[in-house]
């Protein structure tokens, strides 16, 4: 499993917009004076926002991972008393990792599926099982402290790490049903939420499941990496990338045409959810070697995309913003805002658009002047102008 961390990314819409995975922690916060300074730092950030656009929405996130020192942290009660805990009789508690964590955690024959590293149980960093009342917990803390923040969407990660003792998404649809009643009482009312995949449903009684066209749909969009395919440049020296369909039923590819459809949370049906179509991240490969998928020439995909020459890459969101389109009326193109890379070249490991050259190249695409340039571009691969500078 990868163990990079997300960062900011935005996505463009009609009318508004939303600034992605503002909140979360990939690292568990190590005490509550922590996690209070990273959600004060949150929430001031969410107010500058939305001075200069009111009607940003900000997305924080659930992330599929917690660190072993989250027993660190106080659980409060008021949380405790909504999941039935007698705050009386234990009138304080931290939270447990132990039992945030799936069985296999603990054995040494399932531990490469739950622990995200090789250290032994009880140091490793583990996938919580959403189907136990101590990681609901958790997931409903972190949701309940990004919605306080001005937070309006959260971004649950790879759903499938987290199901895999929930059939039908029972326990998941119940934490989904508590945080999105918590979020009618914040900020604007409501939460979107989303998760990297291609659909999932609630299905009351999983061995008498409805026909998709009517099952009740988890999210009320869902997120996929873009999945580039290289371009067949090696012999020339560039390492370009284009857009296209994926391979239909792989869940870990490209979402373009494969968002489920369904009825969707707010109670209207789709044949196809919307989606979002972002830069991923993870671990790198052999550099500059193509046909290692899903890395882009070796690479992961934002970093790929960092390595390119600032021209190529400004160019290339007016392309995947046109592109993305073409291939799916459903599917939006998020942009990079700030993100994660593996390059030497960018101080501190992040890529950040505003540094990087593109921050014109992206409000020139909101505002809807790149239409013509994105026709112009879509038919055939950006041309890679050379070298990167």
């Amino acid at each position: 499993m990868a163990q990079r961390r997300q960062f900011i990314t935005w996505a463009g819409g009609v009318g508004a917009r939303l600034a992605g995975r503002l909140g979360g922690w990939w690292y568990t916060p190590e005490s509550d004076q922590s996690a209070q300074a990273i959600l004060d730092t949150l929430r001031h950030n969410i107010q500058l926002l939305r001075a200069q656009q009111p009607d940003i929405v900000a997305q924080g996130c659930l992330f599929e991972i917690v660190w072993p020192h989250v027993s660190n942290l106080i659980v409060p009660n008021r949380l405790r008393a909504d999941f039935g805990e007698d705050t009386v009789a234990v009138p304080r508690r931290h939270f447990r990792f132990e039992q945030m964590m799936y069985p296999g955690y603990y054995s040494a024959a399932d531990s490469n599926h739950y622990r995200w590293d090789a250290r032994p149980a009880g140091q490793a960093p583990g996938t919580p099982d959403l189907s136990r009342s101590e990681a609901q917990l958790w997931f409903y803390y972190c949701a309940t402290r990004q919605l306080d923040a001005g937070c309006e969407a959260l971004h649950y990660g790879q759903i499938q790490l987290i199901d895999d003792r929930d059939p039908g998404h029972r326990a998941i649809w119940r934490l989904m049903q508590r945080i999105r009643r918590y979020a009618r009482t914040r900020n604007r009312g409501f939460v979107l939420c989303d998760a990297h995949t291609h659909g999932e449903y609630y299905d009351p009684e999983p061995s008498r499941s409805l026909p998709d066209s009517v099952r009740q749909l988890l999210f009320d969009f869902h997120a996929c990496p873009l999945r580039p395919n290289e371009a067949d440049t090696v012999r020339a020296g560039t390492h370009s990338a284009h857009l296209d369909l994926d391979s239909w039923g792989n869940p870990t590819g490209a979402i373009f045409r494969l968002s489920k459809g369904g009825r969707a949370p707010g109670g209207w049906l789709c044949q196809h959810l919307p989606a979002q179509a972002e830069f991923d991240n993870g671990p790198t490969g052999i550099v500059d070697k193509p046909g290692q998928w899903p890395l882009v020439w070796g690479r992961d995909e934002i970093t790929w995309f960092a390595n390119q020459p600032s021209a190529y890459r400004s160019a290339w969101l007016v392309y995947a913003q046109g592109r993305v389109r073409e291939l799916d009326p459903d599917a939006y193109f998020q942009m990079p805002g700030v993100r994660g890379v593996e390059l030497a070249s960018y101080p501190h490991g992040m890529y950040w658009a505003t540094e990087a050259g593109q921050s014109e190249t992206i409000w020139a695409i909101w505002a809807g002047e790149t239409a013509a340039e994105a026709k112009r571009l879509r038919p055939v691969v950006v041309p890679h102008p050379g070298p990167v500078k």
